[in-house]
């Protein structure tokens, strides 16, 4: 019968120690992509929008840009190089165009520098991906 106790207090606390970990991961993801907001207000949006249904400036609404197919957003004047890119944006290809645009897709109207931090790359990607 203890052996019994013993073994249910070990299971519920690894049980809680699990659901703390999820917690804790949530947590640090709903924090990164805080962090990816605010580095959308500060290095894009000058030139982007990123709500449903919100208008194109300089650059295309990102609204839902994670999954869709690069130079494709209708009512936006992409650059030729963007069209012909042909990938479908995923965190991974726009951290690579965000790091370095011209180098990424060379030809793009987009004149941004690059963002050198790759750790508000990936926050700003992940917050980006969440925006549909």
């Amino acid at each position: 019968m203890l052996f019994t106790v013993k073994t249910r207090i070990k299971t519920g606390l690894c049980g809680l120690l699990l659901a703390l970990g999820a917690v804790q991961s949530g947590l640090a993801l709903a924090d990164d992509a805080a962090k990816g907001q605010a580095v959308f207000e500060r290095d894009c949006s000058l030139c982007h929008t990123a709500n449903a249904g919100g208008p194109n400036i300089m650059g295309p609404n990102l609204h839902g840009v994670v999954g869709r197919k690069a130079g494709s957003l209708a009512g936006f004047s992409y650059s030729q190089a963007m069209k012909d890119h042909g990938a479908t944006w995923s965190r991974d290809n726009l951290e690579a165009f965000l790091a370095q645009p011209q180098t990424a897709v060379p030809g793009t109207y987009m004149p941004y520098q690059g963002l050198a931090d790759a750790d508000e790359r990936k926050a700003l990607s992940l917050w980006l991906s969440q925006q549909h």
